[in-house]
C-alpha cells in the first residue's frame, strides 16, 4: 500500500527561525569554501616578496576592507550558529519548549559578535 499515494510530490517546509538559520548556515559554509580556494589561490600566485608587497596594496583598496567585513559576517555567523548546532544536537536544547527563543538568543549573540568586530573594521575605511 502506498502511504504517500495522492501527497504532492514536493516537500514543503516551513519557515521559522531555525529553517532560516539552518539555510543561512549552509549558504556561509558555501561561501567560506569558496574564500578558502580564492585565498589559496591569490596566495599561490605570489612568487617573490615584490609580489606580495603589491599584492597587499591592493587589499588597501576600501572596497576589500568592505570584503573584509564581509567575510567577518559570513565567518562569525557560521561559527556562532555552529555553536547553537552543538548545543541542540548535544545538550539537548531541542527539547526544551523554547527552542525558538533559543535560536533568537543566537542571532542576538551573533549580531553582538558581529558589531563588537565589524567596528574596528570599519574604523579603518
Amino acid at each position: 500500500m502506498d502511504w504517500y499515494r495522492g501527497r504532492p510530490h514536493h516537500i514543503s517546509y516551513k519557515w521559522h527561525e531555525g529553517f532560516v538559520a539552518w539555510i543561512f548556515h549552509r549558504i556561509t559554509g558555501l561561501l567560506l569554501i569558496l574564500y578558502l580556494f580564492l585565498h589559496e589561490w591569490v596566495i599561490s600566485t605570489l612568487q617573490n616578496p615584490q609580489g606580495f608587497t603589491k599584492a597587499m596594496a591592493a587589499l588597501e583598496n576600501p572596497l576589500f576592507k568592505l570584503l573584509e567585513v564581509g567575510l567577518w559576517l559570513v565567518a562569525s555567523y557560521h561559527a556562532i550558529n555552529g555553536l547553537r548546532v552543538v548545543l541542540v544536537n548535544f545538550a539537548g536544547a531541542a527539547e526544551r519548549e523554547n527552542y525558538q527563543g533559543n535560536v533568537w538568543i543566537f542571532w542576538v549573540i551573533f549580531a553582538i559578535v558581529f558589531v563588537a568586530g565589524a567596528i574596528p573594521m570599519l574604523m579603518k575605511l
